[in-house]
């Protein structure tokens, strides 16, 4: 990838300095708020370094607005099948003529290298975290998994079992309470969720690609253990990460909601009472990341918030109108393309009766691969009316996932939080848990195992039956570098999962 940033940073300027504009100077930051404000959040140019801009970003938004040399250059047909590349062109992602013209788009590029920083400011001072008690840890090796993968980490309550996805194979692991490790059915490609929909009937979904990719090769599978059966119900779906039964409609059916991330492609998919034969409800777009079903202008139906993720990041909610009809989308908060959205929740954190929004920013598997002092954990609280501000900040480089968990039974919510992206700088800081004091006054707690990996996935629950929750981090080492960096501190054994059985 560098090379390509690098060929595309070297055409985008001779394609672009060799224009000029006469007459009337054009306003960069104008034509920016009003052409980059088109497909998502406009960026202001502080979020990101000069180089940055230059050379990685602006060449690739300059391959997006139709500048056929930044295509060829950045290598955007290179690899790719003739399926995605037909995909690609139906979707109009890289069109084949310019959407603005040479000077302008040099205009907005002035803009962005004339005003943004030469670096980035470091994170404010953090508390220290204090040392996490009451948590007895335990590491989870598979035989014959060095290098562990795991896209997958979910606590079984019902059975008292952990479900494991490796994505090298791929795999699919489950864990019983006895500690026997057994292998089910292996899917067509890495599980990413576990579903429950009843008693011994559960649903997984393979993403079919874990690097972006516009090819529809994800999987549903359906697991009746009462039957004995493991059958696959839907194919050619768009990178699934995010499965739900919730009956909308009140008619005693469950519906299954389906996300699908994709690419450039995706969306928000229900399929009515359950029956995937039927064609499904479309909401949204690309990104679809989660969905959380409530009813949320408490008018007696059960509404869809759901997160997206890719390009135009937010969270919006489509409200429930009945009889299988939602409202157009109405977005409640907008983030900027480069915020890393990775995840949320609605809880009510200060008891006025309305649920706010638990949301993790860090994802930064994009084109400015960079240490960002604005990613971390944040707590919006509900204003009414659809309104939300930020009212909590906890800054974390990377920050991929953050659940609200009583963990210690005293009646309000802690807050169990993990950083994939953060270059292993911390690496016991990969792993904290918020202890909620009150007030939004959260205290960041660390243990030490949190250094034996690098974690990307993460599940809370009882997992051992004792009536508290545990928690359960997945370790995911992308590549040769990642697993180098944990070998160099000392770590010999990477574990597949860490349990953290809550003793309190």
């Amino acid at each position: 990838m560098p090379r390509l940033v690098n060929l595309g940073y070297i055409v985008f300027s001779v394609l672009f300095l060799s224009d000029r504009v006469f007459g009337q100077q054009v306003d960069g930051g104008v034509l920016a708020k009003s052409y980059c404000s088109v497909c998502h959040a406009y960026p202001s140019p502080e979020i990101l370094p000069k180089e940055v801009w230059k050379k990685q970003v602006l060449p690739q938004m300059a391959a997006l607005m139709g500048f056929r040399d930044a295509q060829d250059s950045l290598g955007i047909w290179e690899e790719k099948t003739k399926e995605e590349i037909a995909i690609l062109k139906e979707l109009g992602v890289y069109p084949a003529t310019s959407l603005v013209s040479r000077s302008d788009f040099q205009a907005i590029s002035n803009f962005y290298e004339s005003e943004a920083p030469t670096q980035l400011p470091l994170h404010q001072p953090k508390p220290i975290p204090g040392s996490l008690i009451g948590f007895k840890p335990k590491m989870l090796f598979i035989d014959g998994i060095k290098s562990p993968k795991t896209t997958l980490i979910a606590i079984n309550e019902e059975r008292r079992e952990l479900v494991i996805g490796e994505a090298s194979s791929p795999q699919l692991f489950v864990k019983d309470q006895n500690d026997e490790l057994f292998t089910l059915p292996a899917p067509a490609s890495p599980v990413v969720q576990f579903v429950r929909k009843a008693e011994n009937q559960y649903h997984f979904l393979s993403i079919g690609s874990i690097s972006p990719s516009d090819l529809p090769q994800g999987s549903l599978y359906e697991m009746d253990l009462n039957a004995g059966t493991w059958n696959q119900v839907l194919v050619k779906l768009a990178r699934p990460v995010y499965g739900a039964w919730e009956d909308l409609n009140k008619d005693g059916i469950p519906d299954f909601i389906l996300c699908s991330y994709g690419h450039h492609s995706g969306n928000l998919l229900i399929y009515p009472n359950g029956d995937f034969r039927a064609v499904p409800v479309v909401l949204g777009g690309a990104g679809a990341r989660k969905v959380v079903v409530t009813d949320l202008n408490k008018d007696g139906m059960q509404d869809l918030i759901a997160l997206f993720c890719q390009g135009d990041e937010r969270i919006s909610v489509f409200y429930n109108k009945g009889n299988g009809v939602f409202d157009e989308e109405k977005v409640l908060l907008r983030f900027s393309p480069v915020m890393g959205t990775s995840y949320f929740e609605l809880h009510d954190f200060n008891d006025d009766g309305r649920l706010d929004l638990l949301v993790s920013n860090g994802d930064n598997w994009d084109y400015s691969s960079i240490k960002k002092p604005y990613h971390g954990y944040r707590i919006y609280e509900n204003e009414g009316n659809g309104k939300f501000r930020e009212a909590w900040f906890y800054p974390q480089y990377g920050a991929a996932k953050v659940m609200a968990v009583d963990v210690d039974s005293d009646g309000d919510l802690d807050l169990a939080t993990i950083a994939f992206y953060d270059e292993l700088t911390q690496p016991a800081h990969q792993f904290l848990l918020f202890e909620n004091s009150g007030g939004l006054k959260f205290f960041p707690r660390f243990i030490p195992e949190a250094a034996g990996g690098k974690w990307l996935t993460m599940d809370v629950g009882d997992l051992d039956g004792d009536g508290d929750p545990d928690i359960v981090l997945g370790a995911y080492v992308h590549n040769t570098l990642e697993y180098s960096k944990l070998l160099m501190q000392g770590i010999n054994e990477i574990p597949s999962a860490l349990i953290l059985e809550n003793q309190k």
